[in-house]
């Protein structure tokens, strides 16, 4: 399994600590609405047409499937814990339906 955080140009890794620092603490939907909302942005302005915008957008998340599959282990589909977690999102308010609330 190859660490997806070794070897990062260290501009990405720079921009990568930013927004977990920033993301710390809230709610995952948040983060995630944040983090793909960013990416929407970003290859929105560097392409210029529909056609190259997909084709990327399909690259990026090919190649990110195979990075969080990675953490995954294929027999089992339980999470290797092989990387210790540099950033934890913190789960809004649950409620477990099967209890009753008295």
């Amino acid at each position: 399994m190859i660490d997806p955080f070794k070897g990062l140009p260290e501009q990405e890794r720079a921009l990568f600590n930013v927004f977990k620092q920033a993301a710390a603490g809230k709610n995952v939907d948040a983060v995630i609405g944040a983090s793909i909302n960013l990416l929407i942005n970003v290859l929105r302005q560097m392409e210029s047409n529909r056609k190259e915008a997909e084709a990327r957008w399909d690259m990026l998340f090919g190649r990110g499937k195979t990075i969080l599959l990675d953490h995954y282990d294929a027999v089992t589909g339980r999470r290797r814990s092989v990387f210790p977690f540099t950033q934890q999102v913190k789960m809004p308010l649950h409620w477990e339906d099967d209890k009753v609330n008295g």
